[in-house]
């Protein structure tokens, strides 16, 4: 909204003396200027008497902080009399400038004049396209190249066709707005150009800081990486290979930065696979500020935070009965895509748990197999009896017991979800006893349930009996009662059918399932036979039953 207060170069660029016609050169590197010049130092009589007043050209060079350099007189053939209005072109080497170099016109024509790799600048050519009697200055060249500008006789602006063999390298144009990718306001950038396959560079400017424009002059015949760097955004990059480039073109690019960077995290069980929950939690490194905390999802286990840019951060992953896993991401740099992923993989907790087999009556080892089925997820562990295995922290299992030796199965449950988050491996131990298959022998089913007052199985007690269908298949020559029991309430009789019933809907799931129906006696007890006193509702739970009695 209008212009900025004029800022005074100083030092060493402006003195007590003239300074004006500024010029800079497209990287921004040289500035281009004109002093007066003492009559004393012009080198032809005629001319010194003359002239009321003469010019020369300086160029001052910048330093990598901003400052100015000593600014240097061009040399000859540039300066000769009287030289002023300086215009370098965007290919920082064609200078074309107004100047008194004839004592036949002692007024001022246009010249140009080219600077070679090693800085020194050709004898100046006299624009006679444009040249006239009167005075010929304040040159200006289109973009393109192919048309100049200048006031003629101190008076009006005029334009003339350049010559092909005077005009400067073909150039081109790219211009656009640097903008946030979020709010769309502009943005103050710095634009790096250099030289693709040299990597020297070629320019560094400013855009306009209030709205984001950029506008960028290419000389044709190179090729070119151009690099947007603004503080606390992301860098951009892009290339134009002008190197067969032969017109003038015009191309728009908008460049959109971004302040924050997307993390999502990839949290997964380092056995199994599976997503996990997890507690996450972002740290500035140095600070130990907490950036941002969230939970990884249960079904993908993804969590994705918006993190600053220009900053590193501790990203900590935790989960209860899991290790803590933390890594590094590291934001503060050159940054060039938003969205990153990072996956963790965490270790589950175990617990050292020795499964203790033996013989139901003289306790001695019994060689088994253990088939160990995970109730909280989809794991299944088979090892030998008698030995450590490792289970997980928190997790609930079914254990299972058999064994080719003429054993019955035996089948338990072992709950480690009380096991305190962050603790380290620690041990346990299930015994387990194997009854002897010989007569009379009686095994007492688990989880053998009806709905009330009903002899309908539930399928909770499909488990027990698929264990009763594999003994009776491995033992061929084996012949059981199904043995059923109630506890005391209700009526005797109506317990002793019930029982009965309940019996024979346990042969008629192992008939079901292939085995012969003379293997089996189908017998109700009622509550005939109860192993506690029906005094409590823990005691009539007991007595509710199903047994095997080896016949």
């Amino acid at each position: 909204d209008g212009w900025g207060e004029p800022v005074n170069l100083g030092a060493p660029v402006n003195t007590a003396g003239y300074e004006g016609f500024p010029s800079f050169a497209a990287d921004g590197k040289t500035l281009y200027f004109v002093r007066e010049r003492p009559l004393e130092e012009i080198p032809n009589k005629a001319v010194r008497k003359a002239l009321p007043i003469a010019y020369a050209i300086y160029a001052a060079e910048r330093n990598t902080d901003g400052s100015w350099r000593e600014p240097k007189k061009l040399p000859l053939p540039v300066n000769l009399y009287s030289s002023r209005a300086p215009r370098i072109m965007a290919d920082n080497k064609t200078l074309i400038f107004s100047a008194i170099r004839s004592e036949t016109k002692l007024d001022y024509d246009l010249y140009q004049s080219r600077q070679d790799v090693l800085g020194n600048w050709s004898l100046p050519v006299a624009l006679d396209f444009v040249n006239t009697p009167e005075s010929d200055q304040f040159s200006c060249i289109s973009a393109a190249g192919d048309i100049m500008y200048f006031v003629y006789a101190g008076k009006d602006i005029y334009s003339v066709e350049i010559p092909e063999n005077l005009r400067q390298f073909v150039n081109n144009v790219v211009s656009g707005w640097v903008t946030d990718m979020d709010g769309g306001q502009g943005i103050a950038a710095t634009i790096k150009v250099t030289d693709a396959l040299t990597t020297d560079e070629v320019m560094t400017l400013q855009n306009n800081p209030n709205d984001g424009y950029y506008a960028l002059v290419l000389t044709a015949g190179r090729n070119y990486n151009i690099e947007f760097i603004a503080p606390g955004y992301s860098g951009y990059t892009m290339s134009y290979d002008l190197r067969t480039t032969k017109k003038y073109q015009e191309y728009y690019r908008d460049v959109q930065l971004f302040s924050t960077a997307r993390l999502t995290v990839n949290v997964s069980d380092k056995e199994l696979y599976e997503a996990v929950p997890a507690a996450i939690t972002v740290i500035e490194a140095g600070s130990g500020a907490v950036v941002a905390e969230g939970k990884a999802g249960a079904q993908d286990g993804r969590a994705t935070f918006n993190l600053p840019l220009g900053k590193r951060f501790q990203v900590l992953v935790s989960a209860p009965h899991f290790k803590k896993e933390s890594f590094t991401f590291n934001l503060d740099g050159l940054v060039m895509y938003r969205d990153f992923e990072r996956d963790v993989e965490l270790q589950p907790e175990k617990v050292q748990v020795f499964i203790n087999v033996t013989d139901l009556k003289n306790n001695s080892k019994v060689r088994s197999r253990i088939l160990i089925r995970n109730k909280t997820r989809d794991e299944v562990i088979e090892v030998s009896g008698n030995e450590y295995v490792s289970l997980r922290a928190g997790d609930r299992y079914e254990i299972e017991a058999t064994s080719d030796q003429g054993y019955a199965f035996n089948s338990t449950v072992l709950d480690l979800s009380q096991a305190a988050a962050g603790e380290q491996t620690s041990t346990a131990q299930v015994a387990m006893k194997l009854m002897k298959l010989e007569k009379n022998a009686r095994l007492e089913l688990k989880d053998i349930l009806f709905e009330s007052n009903s002899y309908q199985l539930s399928e909770v007690s499909y488990a027990e009996l698929r264990r009763v269908v594999k003994l009776m298949k491995e033992n061929p020559g084996l012949r059981v009662e199904i043995a059923a029991h109630t506890d005391d309430v209700g009526s005797e009789a109506y317990n002793l059918k019930l029982s009965e019933k309940r019996a024979q809907s346990v042969v008629e799931f192992l008939v079901d399932n292939q085995i012969s129906p003379d293997r089996f006696v189908a017998r109700g007890y009622g509550e005939s036979q109860p192993v506690v006193p029906n005094d409590s509702e823990e005691n009539r739970a007991r007595n509710r039953r199903v047994e095997l009695k080896i016949l």
